[in-house]
C-alpha cells in the first residue's frame, strides 16, 4: 500500500513551498466525483457538489480553496474510477498531514478492510493499540477527507448496527 504523507510542520515557510492545490472532476458510476491533489497525492474528494461547492468543502478541509483543472493529472483519474467501480483498490498517494498522528492511524487501519467486510470501531481501536478509544476512532472517521478512497463506512458499531456515518 502506498505510503500517506506525513505532516508539514504548519509554519508559514512549510506552508510556502508546497505546491498549489488543484481538482478537477471525474465522472462515474455513481455521479461526478471532484477530486482535489496537490504534488500527485489526493487531498480532498467529494460526489456531487458542483465545482464552487466543492472548492469550499476543500478550504473547510484543507484550508485552502483549489483551483480547477479540466482533467486529472496521469493515471489518477483511472485509479479513482478502477477503485469506484471495485476494479481495484486505489493505490495513489494520499495526503493525510492536516490530520492528527491518531486520526491518520485510524485512516490507515480501515484502508486495510477487505471490500465488502465491515469491523466495529472497537476493532479498529484495539488494532491501532488504543483499545479504550473507540468513540476517538469514530472521531477520526469523521474527519477523514476522503471518504470514497479510504471507506470509513466499513466501520459500524459493535452491534453490528450503523454508527453516525454521514
Amino acid at each position: 500500500m502506498p505510503p500517506l504523507l506525513k505532516s508539514c510542520s504548519g509554519s508559514l515557510r512549510c506552508k510556502r513551498m508546497l505546491p498549489p492545490l488543484r481538482y478537477a472532476p471525474v465522472s462515474t458510476p455513481i455521479g461526478w466525483v471532484h477530486v482535489a491533489y496537490r504534488a500527485k497525492a489526493v487531498c480532498c474528494v467529494a460526489l456531487g457538489s458542483d465545482g464552487r461547492g466543492f472548492e469550499r468543502v476543500c478550504e473547510r478541509v484543507v484550508g485552502v480553496r483549489p483551483i480547477r483543472d479540466p482533467r486529472l493529472p496521469g493515471d489518477m483519474a483511472k485509479q479513482v474510477l478502477d477503485h469506484l467501480t471495485g476494479r481495484r483498490r486505489f493505490s495513489g498517494r494520499i495526503d493525510l498531514s492536516r490530520l492528527t498522528p491518531f486520526q491518520q492511524r485510524v485512516l490507515r487501519k480501515i484502508r486495510t478492510i477487505p471490500t465488502g467486510e465491515v469491523r466495529s470501531y472497537q476493532w479498529v481501536a484495539k488494532e491501532i493499540g488504543a483499545e479504550r478509544a473507540a468513540r476517538a476512532v469514530g472521531t477520526a472517521l469523521a474527519k477523514n477527507p476522503v471518504p470514497l478512497l479510504i471507506p470509513c463506512h466499513r466501520v459500524v458499531r459493535s452491534d453490528g448496527r450503523l454508527g453516525e456515518y454521514s
